[in-house]
Parts: C-alpha cells; structure tokens; sequence
C-alpha cells in the first residue's frame, strides 16, 4: 500500500504535501457540512474564532497546494 501512495505522489514528498494541503483546504470550504454531521453546528464559529474565516483559508490552502504541485511536476518534467 505504501508502494501505491508513493507511486500516486510521483515519490515526491513535495507532491504528497501539496495533497494534504489541497484535502485541508478543501475539508475548510466545507467545514459546515462536516460540523453537521459530527453533530457540532456550532465548530465553524470556534473555527472562525481560532483562525479567521473558513472558506478564505481553505481557498488560500488550496491555491498554494496547486502551486506547490505544479512547481514541484514542472522540476520533475525538466529533470527527465
């Protein structure tokens, strides 16, 4: 299994780190519908009050994400 996770992330962990940042992010745009179905209405007002707003965060995250993975395919692609 950790072959497969390996072979998905190119064996960069530049690239699986721009995963996870892109998976937080995107858990963030959503964060209501994922403080409803643990049954805390309220986790996205403790969010905002710990880190600001939900949705801007999670689109910032998800930006540097597509950034970090394009830069990190394109150092790939001139290495080969």
């Amino acid at each position: 299994m950790l072959g497969k996770l390996k072979a998905f992330c190119l064996h960069s962990l530049t690239v699986a780190w721009g995963y996870v940042l892109a998976m937080t992010g995107a858990a963030m745009t959503v964060i209501d519908n994922i403080g409803d179905a643990l049954g805390d209405p309220n986790l996205r007002d403790q969010i905002n009050n710990a880190i600001g707003d939900t949705r801007v965060a999670g689109r910032v995250l998800l930006v540097i994400s597509i950034i970090t993975i394009l830069a990190r395919l394109r150092s790939l692609r001139k290495a080969a």
